[in-house]
């Protein structure tokens, strides 16, 4: 696997490289300080995976995305200082990424997940653009066979069957991804999501009513019955309240 390190701080790129060759040495590295040494880097030596920085000397990583032509046909890791509002960018994209201080473990993690799927896709990368933007209009789900790119608004509910979710969409599509149901919770709740139980996150745009039927039941305007747990209910009005108004 050949790997490009793209960061204008040289402390950065040393701490990688170094990280890097002691843990798989027979990766090949090379190096850049900038976008358009990136880019130059990136056609000429066409790597697999790449680590580079959100705020480069002339631009940014997004911009050194923009600029490469064609199939983005390697994977990428960010690496950033610390800022809410990318991180969440990432996650929903399924974009790799790395904090600064770098944590040795985390990047071995990657390095691993990178040799474990040699397979990109410019899906990701177009999701993690378009949210960088705005806030999160889509989000990206992978499963052993597909890459999804979903709007939001698309998911009427979401399931836990032991630690895979099950994504139910208004098309009546079922997705099933091998995360557990707290990583969504955690990412959709500032969507308009609300977790009613401890196996289901509903989208309040699909809220039909409450029903009282034995523990409490969201029905959904479809007609789905979810239940919804007593200790939960409170909030549950508080949430709709507020989404209401």
């Amino acid at each position: 696997m050949k790997v490009a390190i793209i960061d204008d701080e040289s402390s950065v790129r040393e701490t990688l490289r170094t990280i890097i060759e002691l843990q798989f040495p027979a990766l090949v590295i090379k190096e850049a300080a900038s976008v358009a040494e990136g880019v130059t880097l990136i056609k000429e030596y066409q790597p697999n995976l790449i680590f580079t920085d959100i705020k480069l000397g002339d631009g940014t990583g997004f911009d050194l995305l923009n600029r490469i032509k064609g199939t983005l046909d390697f994977q990428l890791v960010f690496v950033t200082a610390h800022n809410e509002y990318a991180v969440k960018a990432f996650k929903f994209s399924a974009i790799d990424y790395i904090l600064k201080p770098i944590d040795y473990e985390e990047v071995k993690n990657a390095i691993n997940k990178a040799l474990k799927n040699e397979s990109a896709s410019s899906i990701s990368y177009n999701a993690l653009i378009n949210n960088t933007l705005q806030s999160p209009q889509k989000i990206v789900l992978s499963d052993t066979q597909n890459i999804y790119l979903v709007d939001i608004d698309d998911i009427m509910y979401c399931m836990a069957v032991s630690n895979y979710t099950h994504f139910y969409l208004e098309d009546n599509r079922e997705i099933v991804i091998s995360k557990t149901l707290k990583h969504y919770d955690d990412l959709l709740q500032d969507s308009g999501f609300f977790r009613v139980h401890q196996s289901y996150i509903i989208n309040l745009k699909y809220f039909g009513r409450y029903s009282k039927r034995d523990s409490g039941e969201a029905v959904l305007k479809n007609g789905k019955i979810i239940p919804v747990s007593t200790r939960k209910r409170d909030d549950l009005f508080k949430v709709l309240k507020e989404f209401l108004n």
